[in-house]
């Protein structure tokens, strides 16, 4: 079986490819499912079996085919590697989530492997972490691959299209959706980014959970519907993350006086991820925000929605899209040579996303899920990034980031104004 890598897939493969030389981690993060009580640890590892064993594409790897197209490539007649399976017993709940960062933390054992799986089981609750490789699975990919996995446990059947094509056409619109994207950045980078000036050393990534309560979440998304207009939830926790995070550039004086913030984003309706759960289905927004404008919430909002107005008019996501098809004729070590140069010009100073539309598993082994967060291993540069989601009309916010660019009390103080959201007048 042979299917073909997008531009995305291949800007994705890169990424992972820059990953690995700093780090020696690749691009990787983890989706956990949270429980009340644990899901049975043998009849768990039996289904993930089972389940991984009817995707053999979970043992490929990037390969490049006689039209210069790279591919994904799956090894024919080849028996497909074990699954890892980790089971952890924890006598203090506190430790949870220094378990599941450890795990992402972790380098995957060899170019065929992509999912490692952890069951952590406390006296209270217990979590189940898929770590997953982003060169096969996105972030709603990943919660779209566990709902797939429930519908196995209760013997349903879905289709899954893997197919695709080469798309070595319509050079012309590539190459001006990459003139498009160019004239765009160069536009954007006139005058350089705030940034937190961070060390290339091969530490840990951290992480931070906020988790809203219903009440909380329903006043925070009305606040968001009051403020930014409806269905304007994406604006407004963006303005949120935007203050909160300035704050702490003023603390630590970082000179500047642009913030540059990317915003992936995948507007697929939620039919079309369940036919396409595999690979990468993103695109971006990228938004420069002027550091006078922050304190003032309405012309901050004001500001985001022009852009974000701005660049679906002008179909940046998709020329972003169609200029990533240019960087597929060049291998990996050259791909990742232009990335870096693209990227002195154009660092981000955090990153933010907001993950919706997604389906998501209700239960497990006939064990119902109480919560779904992630834990987004976030690459230098940026270095930091504020990751939202929803399960069953709860937020949750991650905080993504390295300690080089966020000490432990400005983490905290991330957190709390994120959590204090909930509850904000």
């Amino acid at each position: 079986m042979k299917r073909y890598l997008t531009g995305m897939d291949w800007v994705v493969n890169t990424l992972d490819y820059t990953a690995k030389a700093q780090s020696g981690i690749g691009n990787h993060s983890a989706v956990i499912l949270e429980f009340k009580k644990s899901p049975h640890p043998k009849a768990l590892e039996t289904l993930l079996n089972n389940f991984t064993q009817k995707f053999p594409l979970l043992n490929g790897y990037p390969s490049r085919a006689m039209n210069l197209c790279p591919y994904w490539k799956v090894p024919f007649g080849e028996k497909a590697l074990p699954l890892r399976i980790k089971i952890i017993k924890l006598e203090s709940h506190s430790l949870y989530l220094e378990l599941l960062g450890a795990q992402v933390n972790t380098a995957l054992q060899n170019i065929r492997e992509h999912l490692v799986f952890t069951l952590i089981e406390s006296k209270n609750n217990a979590f189940l972490s898929m770590t997953f490789d982003h060169r096969i699975l996105d972030a709603k990919g990943a919660e779209d691959f566990l709902y797939l996995l429930q519908q196995h446990d209760e013997h349903k059947t879905t289709l899954q299209n893997f197919s695709s094509s080469p798309q070595l056409n319509n050079w012309k619109e590539k190459l001006l959706a990459g003139r498009q994207v160019n004239r765009f950045l160069l536009n954007f980078t006139k005058v350089p980014p705030r940034i937190i000036p961070f060390r290339s050393l091969n530490d840990p990534c951290k992480f931070k959970v906020v988790c809203l309560n219903a009440a909380q979440t329903e006043h925070f998304t009305n606040s968001a519907y009051t403020q930014a207009g409806y269905l304007m939830f994406l604006p407004y926790a963006l303005a949120k993350s935007i203050q909160i995070m300035h704050q702490i550039f003023q603390e630590k004086n970082i000179p500047g006086s642009i913030y540059l913030i990317p915003v992936p984003i995948d507007r697929r309706a939620k039919e079309a991820t369940q036919k396409e759960t595999f690979f990468n289905h993103f695109s971006f927004f990228l938004f420069k925000i002027d550091a006078a404008k922050i304190d003032n919430l309405g012309e901050l909002l004001t500001e985001i929605k022009q852009q974000m107005y701005t660049q679906v008019k002008n179909r940046l996501p998709e020329a972003i899209v169609n200029a990533s098809f240019l960087l597929r004729i060049a291998t990996l070590p050259i791909a990742n040579f232009f990335l870096k140069l693209m990227s002195k010009k154009h660092f981000a100073s955090f990153s933010f996303s907001y993950l919706n539309n997604a389906h998501q598993p209700d239960k497990l082994l006939e064990e119902k899920v109480e919560n779904i967060f992630h834990l987004p291993r976030m690459p230098k540069p940026p270095g930091i990034g504020i990751f939202f989601n929803q399960f069953e009309n709860k937020l949750n916010i991650t905080l993504s980031y390295f300690d080089d660019l966020l000490n432990e009390a400005q983490a905290n103080q991330v957190t709390a104004s994120l959590e204090a959201l909930g509850n904000e007048n």
